[in-house]
């Protein structure tokens, strides 16, 4: 399950225990927030957000910090001590990396304490996310998780790709990387930036943040077993949905299911 942009302290309670409801019923797997847990990085707000990763009862986690997630009104923290308050609730690792089940997931942190809500990827990244690709497994569903989108949905959408990205892209495609996912505009949308990898954007999940029309959505990413090959490797069908909460009925329903071939 992807989440992103939760934004506590602009959260609606009534979509945040949705949320739950849909992780214990789909036994999720793994759960992956690319960033903005919070709306003013304050410790009461990282609190409420730990709390609510907690109450979906997954163990693994991959949970990354999005600018909202840096002090603004305590600038002086941001010299230094910028993720000290996202790190006493979600560790201090900002580039996670996890491998579970099918799943190779590496976080990359386009966030920076001088920058207020671009972002950007430095050289050293890439070749990190790259080398980091190519030491997967074979079959494993090789996906990378940023809190600003790599791929522009829109050509408004261009200015909140973070410096670096068309390197990035390509170079992590060439290494192996199946999927990207990020969040940042609070819009849903799948797209194949270049043969044989996809981009999936999740909008807002539990925010009232809603932008152009979007409700709450998240991401649920699901393998089936495939095929089996001529030297009898089996090759799964992979899955990316979105899930829209519907106002009506108080829960996430699934409005989209594409396969995702790697």
């Amino acid at each position: 399950m992807h989440l992103s942009d939760l934004h506590f302290g602009a959260h609606d309670p009534l979509v945040c225990a949705a949320v739950q409801r849909l992780a214990h019923r789909l036994r999720v797997d793994v759960v992956v927030v690319s960033g903005d847990l919070t709306q003013r990085a304050t410790r009461q707000q990282f609190a409420l957000a730990h709390d609510f990763v907690c109450g979906l009862g997954v163990d693994e986690r991959v949970v990354l910090a999005g600018n909202h997630d840096l002090p603004l009104f305590a600038w002086w923290l941001r010299w230094g001590r910028a993720y000290q308050r996202f790190a006493s609730q979600f560790g201090a690792q900002l580039e996670p990396q996890r491998q579970v089940g099918p799943f190779w997931i590496v976080g990359v942190n386009t966030t920076r304490p001088w920058r207020h809500e671009r972002g950007t990827l430095s050289a050293a990244q890439v070749t990190r996310v790259a080398e980091d690709l190519r030491s997967a497994p074979v079959q494993a569903w090789r996906i990378v998780v940023s809190h600003h989108p790599l791929v522009a949905r829109s050509a408004e959408d261009r200015s909140h790709r973070p410096h670096g990205a068309d390197t990035a892209v390509q170079r992590w495609r060439d290494a192996g990387a199946h999927m990207l996912l990020s969040g940042h505009v609070h819009h849903p949308a799948l797209l194949q930036p270049l043969p044989g990898l996809w981009s999936m954007q999740a909008g807002t999940a539990v925010s009232r943040r809603l932008r152009s029309g979007q409700p709450n959505s998240l991401v649920v990413l699901q393998t089936q077993s495939g095929p089996t090959g001529a030297l009898g490797r089996q090759y799964p069908h992979r899955f990316a949905q979105r899930w829209d909460f519907d106002a009506r009925s108080g829960d996430f329903v699934c409005v989209e299911s594409m396969p995702v071939a790697g």
